[in-house]
């Protein structure tokens, strides 16, 4: 089974770049942990592999700084082609309009483009299972991903999608344990943030995916 994330730094994690994109076969992905990065992405690809080992393939296609636009620009290069059996999306962190970022996606915008990445794709790859996850926010930035949170979760319904829902588990977790032990900065989550949105969306693949 390939499983691949697409999306911006939170899936990207500083992924070392190389070792997994074009022209490098799938049989050798394993064999390259830095290419998952450091966050939710290696964590899941560590629990897959280590429940099956010889099961699947799975690939962070993830750059830092995009925005959704700059996402399905590059769709057919780095999903398409690829044709995986599952496709996980987390995007929206960068697309915000927080009053200070000039280069934002406004809702609705985003919410045309997501639909047409969404509906392009099953008619790309029929085949292909896409899990949404839903963008979140736990700097002072938190209020302005709302609506994109929001319109990720309709979107996921709409399509009749796997959702992962991870900014009010996010939020308990800073209640809990303190937003230094989750967070490098409210945004990028270390280790145990990272552990949080690897397990959710772990429970959701296992129940929405994997059981088929």
């Amino acid at each position: 089974m390939k499983i691949l994330f697409f999306g911006d730094s939170l899936t990207d994690a500083n992924r070392v770049r190389g070792s997994q994109d074009a022209g490098r076969s799938a049989e050798t992905y394993a064999n390259f942990p830095s290419a998952y990065g450091t966050g939710f992405v290696f964590l899941t690809a560590s629990q897959l592999f280590y429940e099956k080992p010889n099961y699947y393939q799975i690939l962070n296609r993830g750059i830092s700084g995009d925005r959704l636009p700059q996402i399905y620009a590059r769709i057919q290069l780095d999903v398409w082609n690829e044709n995986p059996d599952v496709l996980s999306i987390l995007v929206g962190t960068n697309d915000i309009n927080s009053g200070t970022n000039q280069n934002y996606t406004d809702i609705e915008r985003w919410g045309r483009i997501y639909r047409m990445l969404i509906t392009d794709t099953k008619a790309k790859c029929p085949n292909t299972k896409i899990i949404i996850c839903e963008p979140f926010r736990l700097d002072d930035r938190k209020s302005f991903i709302i609506d994109y949170a929001n319109e990720a979760r309709k979107i996921a319904k709409e399509f009749n999608l796997p959702f992962v829902a991870l900014q009010e588990k996010l939020e308990k977790a800073v209640e809990i344990y303190g937003s230094q032990n989750c967070f490098h900065d409210g945004l990028h989550p270390n280790i145990v943030g990272s552990k949080i949105i690897s397990n959710e969306w772990l429970k959701v693949f296992k129940k929405e995916i994997e059981k088929e």
